[in-house]
């Protein structure tokens, strides 16, 4: 499961790549677990309010967040009537412990009849939590913003070679006339060090062939 950070992107982090559900049953209990990107606690309470209405007849939907990154992160879990800590802060210990940033996992418990007392219960959710997100995959994020770059079509395929050789940036879209507008995708820490490669490429102050956008 582990998918470390970019060494060479101080700003990148690990993310869930997309969704995951699982499904473990356990002493007559059902406990589905269900992993997700998000982009926002509001996001988050969403999907979470969801399950809950499409699983009306469960016992509990119990939760991990992270979102946000750095001061502006929000950790979150919630039990949902669990003993306390026995729910969403296993899910929520899986995903810390794995530096998995921007994801939320619930996991909803059909009761079966038997009680798996409070090692049973956070194994469980545990359990369905990292099922979960081995469905779903990781990967490293890194941060962006856009570059635009006019070139002469002289020099196009030459330019385009360069930038397939950057790790950095990839070309997100061209604008065709006069000249070809080129928009990069780069990533926020490396932003100085792709302008000034590109600069020396075409020959130009790096400060004069493009700025980033938002």
């Amino acid at each position: 499961m582990t998918t470390p950070p970019d060494t060479d992107d101080p700003a990148s982090y690990r993310t869930l790549a997309g969704e995951g559900t699982s499904e473990l049953k356990i002493e007559g209990s059902r406990f589905l677990g269900f992993a997700r990107p998000v982009k926002s606690e509001g996001e988050a309470e969403e999907f979470v309010e969801s399950l809950r209405t499409e699983h009306y007849d469960a016992r509990h939907v119990c939760y991990g967040l992270r979102v946000g990154l750095g001061a502006q992160r929000i950790d979150r879990s919630n039990d949902d009537g669990e003993p306390p800590r026995t729910g969403g802060f296993p899910i929520w210990q899986v995903l810390s412990g794995e530096e998995i940033e921007n994801s939320l996992v619930a996991v909803v418990r059909y009761f079966g009849g038997t009680k798996l007392g409070m090692g049973g219960l956070k194994r469980a959710y545990r359990d369905a939590a990292i099922a979960a997100i081995d469905a779903a995959g990781t990967r490293v994020h890194h941060p962006e913003t856009t570059l635009q770059i006019t070139i002469p079509y002289s020099m196009h395929d030459e330019f385009e070679n360069v930038v397939d050789n950057l790790d950095a940036a990839r070309i997100a879209d061209r604008d065709y006339g006069a000249d070809v507008d080129v928009h990069l995708a780069v990533w926020v820490s490396q932003f100085d060090d792709v302008r000034t490669r590109l600069g020396r490429l075409l020959n130009r102050d790096p400060d004069s062939i493009g700025s980033a956008e938002d």
